[in-house]
């Protein structure tokens, strides 16, 4: 590697897992990670949504609809969107 680029060997470096329970948007957290190469990750968590938003969107204009239903090559995929299109579109146009 070139002296500019920072670089681990993630075959052989601890995985690294927290888990922290955000309770609310107002809420931030910072913590770090000692990584065993010397680099430190710093971690920052703010401005958390934890409802989500959900958003209207036009089926019938720039539409991938009709690529996904011809398309031929995997039938469960076709199914899982036509579900997607079903439960989750108020628009559902096919």
């Amino acid at each position: 590697m070139s002296s500019n680029v920072f670089g681990e060997d993630l075959h052989n470096t601890r995985h690294l897992q927290t888990t922290y329970y955000v309770t609310d948007t107002t809420q931030a957290y910072d913590f770090y990670w000692d990584r065993e190469s010397g680099l430190r990750v710093n971690i920052g968590i703010l401005d958390v949504h934890l409802i989500p938003e959900y958003h209207d969107v036009d089926h019938s204009a720039n539409s991938d609809n009709e690529f996904m239903m011809e398309n031929p090559h995997d039938s469960d995929e076709k199914m899982r969107f036509q579900r997607v299109i079903q439960n989750y579109c108020r628009s559902a146009s096919i």
